[in-house]
């Protein structure tokens, strides 16, 4: 089955905004279980990635910080979407090509999580290393199952005989 350029746009789109809330959504509870401000996660990095801010303590949750690194990541998320989409596109056309596309996916999805903890070596401890690897594997199972539900041809029985 041949996919159009704009359903793989749209679903890879789509996935990259499942991704992002399912990360968001994570780091905003655990936020607030710590009794800080929703936002505040993204209040730190954000000034430490774009405003040279080191000391988290020094940080207000400011729009200007929220925005600047929610914008940024969203952008990753809808990048990794529109990856994953292709992935799960190329993965219709056989199983053996879907385990090249889960393993590039889970590649592409683990590189993210270890970039986002080098660049918060400054800011590790406002969070911490397992919310950044829960979130981020939650949100790559969110965004696979989507992914799963839209391309039923990585469903379907195969026979490795054939």
């Amino acid at each position: 089955m041949k996919v159009s350029r704009s359903t793989l746009l749209s679903q890879g789109l789509l996935a990259g905004c499942i991704g992002y809330a399912t990360l968001a959504v994570i780091v905003s509870v655990v936020d607030a279980a710590r009794g800080q401000a929703p936002f505040h996660s993204a209040a730190v990095l954000g000034a430490s990635l774009f405003y040279n801010v080191s000391n988290p303590s020094e940080v207000e949750v400011l729009p200007a910080y929220v925005l600047a690194y929610n914008g940024a990541h969203l952008l990753v998320f809808l990048c990794m979407g529109l990856i994953g989409a292709a992935l799960a596109t190329l993965a219709d056309r056989g199983r053996q090509l879907w385990f090249l596309a889960l393993f590039f996916f889970f590649l592409v999805s683990f590189h993210a999580i270890g970039a986002l903890q080098v660049v918060s070596m400054d800011v590790r401890s406002a969070l911490s290393a397992p919310v950044i690897w829960v979130g981020g594997v939650a949100a790559a199972v969110a965004m696979g199952a989507y992914l799963t539900w839209a391309h039923p041809l990585m469903r379907r029985p195969q026979r490795w005989d054939a």
